[in-house]
């Protein structure tokens, strides 16, 4: 990441780069995306337009690869690890004139989360529109409503997702997490990842990918191995950024709809008169336990000015809603790998691969492709029982290398190699880095993805889930370089001989039939 003294200069190193890509009515896909969309059409795995009733962009066609009105113009940056994310949020918040639009699964009340809540109050304050929406299931942490509380009682917008509604936010000045779950679907998650800054102008910026908003993720505090992790982002510029507002604002307003329909209302009378007894200014005043030396750091990471490369790109967003059975990125996934010639490249963290995302891998192997899967080993793994689950279709998986096909391939590299994260490099005394939470694919060295969506069941059938899709060269290899510098540095190789002595143990498959087992029983 460069550095720059002048923050001026800052922002213009942050916002140029991608002139052509300006919003605009011209939606016109570069030739080699264009043919690429219209050979897709043919056969396309998303079937008749008419099946599919819950696009969030119900106004353009379906044909092609994914459901959205595209491709459009973008710009593309890719980041590398999460200090440069967290130093370019901090960048493009500061620098905010219209809107500011953030969802997340975690939002944390820690050193990180903090800096930008302060951030956002003083945004809020000059008259910016701010809107939050988090999965509230997934911040238990006092300090955590704690922080909601105060972005609330600045009159911050924070929603959040169906399975909880924050009524605590809205009717009691005390953080009180008040379930409000739907019986017939209590396991669904909110986990789109999107950051928006000024959405409604030429000047739109975002970021997306698998990055939520707390220490870990930003890397604050290197002395701790397992509390700093490693993840994928990239700055989307353009008109794709529309496609982002569009998924934010509608989610907002479901949001709200859920919660008036459940009788969850904004009492804002019950609301002002109680905080008023606490504090006559009408403000509770909150206290937050803070770490000096991760502060330090955080304000860091802050002095940082990210010089971003931004490419040229034709892009096109994609949002799963599991209310509405949308499996789009599951379907984009399983089409690139279907279309790779040469090389896939996957980093996941969670990978329990359903049956269509098995097959897809092991039918490239077959075709003499390189394919590389990187997921974390149970010992990185925030959630070891994903990893252990994972690992017991290792060795089906990588059995598709002694096919006959493969033994009849020009391309010494072709087949399936899987590599299990463990968080330190070959020859490093100790390891040196936490969880593994990257969540994107690169294939044939020029289309990549990245976003929230994990290779399991969970991000298929019950998540809510986003995805960026681009088209280009220079910014796949990129993200290759990524991969390889990033990824697989700190991975260690599973050979068939370790594979064999991989099983699910029984209490790991008996803790998933006994939660959510109907949706994962037939991928245990």
């Amino acid at each position: 990441m460069g550095i720059r003294t002048n923050a001026a200069a800052a922002m213009l190193a942050l916002l140029a780069g991608c002139a052509t890509t300006s919003p605009s009515p011209d939606d016109s896909a570069a030739p080699a995306l264009q043919a690429f969309i219209e050979e897709t059409s043919a056969t396309s795995v998303l079937g008749p337009e008419a099946s599919f009733v819950g696009s969030p962009y119900p106004d353009v066609g379906l044909s092609g690869l994914f459901p959205v009105r595209g491709p459009v113009e973008c710009g593309v940056a890719v980041l590398q690890n999460g200090e440069e994310s967290l130093a370019v949020r901090l960048a493009t918040l500061k620098a905010a004139q219209k809107s500011i639009r953030i969802q997340a699964l975690v939002f944390k009340g820690d050193e990180a989360g903090l800096r930008i809540a302060e951030i956002l109050k003083e945004k809020k304050a000059a008259g910016l529109d701010v809107r939050v929406i988090v999965d509230a299931l997934s911040n238990p942490w006092l300090q955590t409503q704690w922080l909601f509380f105060d972005l609330k009682q600045h009159d911050i917008e924070v929603e959040g997702y169906e399975a909880m509604a924050l009524q605590w936010l809205n009717e009691v000045p005390v953080p009180v997490l008040t379930p409000h779950f739907d019986p017939a679907e209590p396991d669904k998650r909110f986990h789109e990842k999107m950051w928006i800054i000024d959405g409604e102008t030429v000047a739109a910026i975002a970021v997306t990918g698998g990055l939520n908003i707390a220490n870990a993720y930003s890397r604050t505090h290197p002395a701790d191995p397992d509390d700093y992790w490693r993840d994928q982002d990239v700055v989307l510029r353009g008109a794709v950024v529309r496609d982002l507002v569009t998924a934010f604002d509608r989610n907002f307003e479901y949001f709200v709809g859920v919660k008036k329909s459940r009788g969850i209302l904004n009492t804002n009378l019950y609301w002002d008169a109680t905080r008023k007894v606490l504090d006559k200014t009408g403000k509770v005043p909150l206290s937050f336990d803070t770490d000096p030396a991760i502060v330090a750091n955080v304000a860091a990471i802050e002095s940082q000015q990210p010089a971003l490369e931004f490419k040229p790109s034709t892009c096109r967003f994609i949002q799963n809603r599991p209310r509405l059975k949308e499996t789009y990125i599951q379907q984009a996934y399983v089409k690139l790998i279907e279309r790779a010639r040469r090389e896939v490249l996957i980093a996941n963290a969670y990978f329990v691969p359903t049956p269509s995302m098995a097959q897809a891998l092991t039918d490239a192997a077959r075709r003499c492709v390189a394919v590389t899967l990187i997921s974390n080993s149970p010992e990185t793994n925030d959630l070891p029982e994903i990893s252990l689950v994972g690992r017991g279709h290792y060795k089906e998986l990588l059995a598709v290398n002694d096919s006959p096909e493969i033994a009849a391939c020009r391309n010494p590299d072709a087949g399936l190699r899987i590599w299990e994260w463990v968080g330190q490099a070959a020859g490093e005394a100790a390891r040196g880095q936490g969880t593994m939470h990257s969540k994107y694919a690169v294939v044939d060295g020029e289309r990549g993805l990245v976003g929230s969506y994990n290779l399991d069941p969970r991000s298929e059938k019950l998540n809510s889930e986003t995805a960026v899709v681009f088209l280009e060269p220079e910014l796949a290899e990129a993200l290759r370089r990524s991969f390889v510098e990033n990824d697989l540095r700190y991975s260690r190789e599973v050979t068939p001989e370790l594979a064999a002595q991989f099983e699910a143990p029984e209490s790991v498959i008996e803790h998933f039939r006994k939660s959510i087992g109907h949706l994962f029983e037939e991928h245990l």
